[in-house]
């Protein structure tokens, strides 16, 4: 069957550009891949290796009851609750005052040198050692506010480190929103206050809860300001509300390292079991944040139609 009239064979072939550009994107495209699968294999050998060692220690008991015999036996529980309590603290201390910074560096600051200089401080304070702040927070809270050591302390200290995180990712969603949409706002005669609360913000939103997120699952796995302000191991204590500031901290990450480096004598797979949990807790705050941002797109989606 010959080809179209007024045509040749020749004319249908790929040109040697077009050959030299698929060869390229297929290169570039098997390295992308090449680098996912680097990326990911050891977080699937980590994890994989975590959960076989440290199965067998998850029971209804380790879940549920308190720590007996210096935590030798018996359950992880208070450590659980007040972990808990500590992270939702981290949420009301960091969350309005790093989204409020967010909302005046992105809308209402004078663009300048100073404000270039003071982005460039949070982004530098996001990158900041953990250790660092556990010595800020100790020096602040214990020695110049002389606080005891609590739990609220350790949660004041982790939210001083999430607030760099937020502020960061709360001021790109800001900016990342079309401007056309706040002048429309404003050329209908809708204040500047207004604009951002209800419409810059709304748009942004799926950014600030990702950001927000990903920051608090970053505390719940932090070791390093824990130790230094004063968090302790296993123990039987109220777990009501005022734990917060009538006991010291007790955390996963702190439990993990302390039960890792107090010797022998503590059952391998309970600290396999530990590791578990808070690798679980954390996991359940990325994948919350990947939900959250896909339900908020799809519902942004549908309100458009």
């Amino acid at each position: 069957m010959s080809a179209l009239p007024g045509t040749s064979s020749s004319w249908l072939r790929t040109p040697p550009e077009g050959k030299r550009k698929n060869f390229y994107q297929n290169v570039v495209f098997g390295l992308t891949i090449l680098a996912t699968i680097v990326v990911l294999t050891p977080i699937v050998i980590v994890a994989g290796y975590v959960v076989r060692e440290g199965l067998s220690a998850i029971t209804l008991e380790f879940l549920t009851e308190g720590p007996r015999r210096d935590g030798a036996e018996g359950g992880i529980w208070p450590v659980i609750v007040l972990t808990g309590y500590t992270l939702i603290l981290v949420v009301v201390m960091a969350v309005p005052f790093g989204v409020g910074s967010a909302v005046f560096l992105s809308e209402y600051a004078r663009p300048g040198r100073l404000l270039r200089l003071i982005n460039l401080t949070i982004i530098n304070l996001a990158g900041v050692p953990s250790i660092v702040y556990g010595l800020f927070g100790a020096a602040f809270f214990l020695d110049i506010l002389g606080g005891e050591k609590s739990l609220w302390v350790v949660s004041a200290t982790l939210a001083l480190q999430a607030l760099a995180i937020i502020i960061t990712s709360a001021r790109e969603s800001l900016l990342s929103v079309t401007r056309g949409i706040r002048e429309g706002s404003l050329a209908l005669g809708v204040s500047k206050l207004r604009t951002t609360f209800f419409i810059t913000l709304p748009q942004a939103l799926p950014g600030i809860i990702t950001g927000v997120l990903l920051a608090i699952s970053r505390a719940a796995g932090e070791t390093a300001p824990v130790i230094v302000v004063g968090a302790i191991l296993a123990k039987n204590v109220s777990l009501n509300p005022s734990a917060v500031i009538n006991e010291r901290a007790q955390v996963l990450s702190f439990e993990l390292y302390g039960r890792i480096t107090e010797g022998i004598g503590y059952p391998e797979e309970r600290k396999w079991g530990i590791a578990l949990v808070l690798l679980t807790v954390v996991l359940i705050f990325n994948l919350s944040a990947l939900f959250l941002r896909w339900r908020i797109s799809q519902l942004g989606s549908v309100r458009r139609n």
